[in-house]
């Protein structure tokens, strides 16, 4: 499980980068705090590949790591293994918003992304968004009913009103904020998730252990 829990921490640090340095990367006009995510990674924004690599693949990739040791630790309850494949979905969509990329960017005169792979992006977006809400939600209640994993159902439970009142304070700085702040909020919530599997295996390597 440490490859797991090494996993979930390294998550929020790769996308925070991917933000900060796609946005670097972006002229003048570009804005975070107005500006969708997405855009970091059209075809027409400057190196692209920062967003799409680091930001949605790795990460990506990161957080199906992250899903499949909850498949692992929490067999065989059907809750737990539910909230784990929306884990690992919720990492797959992402990945493949890395490959399938906006046209242009909002800054971008007449923009207009209507080509098939932006409609690829926006659908991936949007199913990944509906497995970035269900998993947490099903594992709170999944830990819920597993004594070992009690204690973290609140925290779990909890990501969804605090993803919630995170974009809603950053919507006062603007849309692309709040969406960043959202999917932040997320993200750390996975890095605890991984701690958490860390210190419940190595609970359960010492009760082994110390059994005569």
């Amino acid at each position: 499980m440490r490859l797991v829990a090494v996993c979930g921490v390294l998550a929020p640090i790769t996308y925070s980068a991917a933000l900060l340095f796609g946005h670097l990367a972006q002229p003048d006009a570009f804005s975070s705090a107005d500006h969708a995510i997405s855009d970091l990674g059209a075809e027409t924004a400057s190196q692209a590949w920062v967003y799409n690599q680091v930001g949605v693949n790795l990460t990506g990739g990161l957080v199906v790591v992250v899903g499949l040791g909850l498949w692992r630790a929490l067999s065989p309850s059907l809750l737990g293994r539910l909230g784990a494949v929306a884990v690992t979905l919720a990492g797959l969509t992402l990945f493949l918003q890395g490959f399938f990329r906006l046209d242009c960017q909002a800054i971008d005169t007449g923009c207009e992304n209507v080509s098939w792979h932006s409609d690829a992006h926006r659908f991936a977006t949007g199913v990944s968004a509906v497995f970035i809400l269900a998993a947490p939600i099903v594992l709170a209640f999944a830990f819920r009913r597993l004594p070992h994993w009690r204690d973290a159902w609140l925290p779990t439970l909890a990501v969804i009103p605090l993803s919630i009142a995170a974009s809603v304070l950053f919507s006062f700085v603007g849309s692309g904020a709040s969406n960043r702040a959202g999917a932040m909020t997320w993200l750390l919530w996975l890095a605890y998730i991984g701690l958490q599997l860390l210190r419940k295996d190595k609970a359960a390597r010492r009760g082994l252990a110390s059994e005569p």
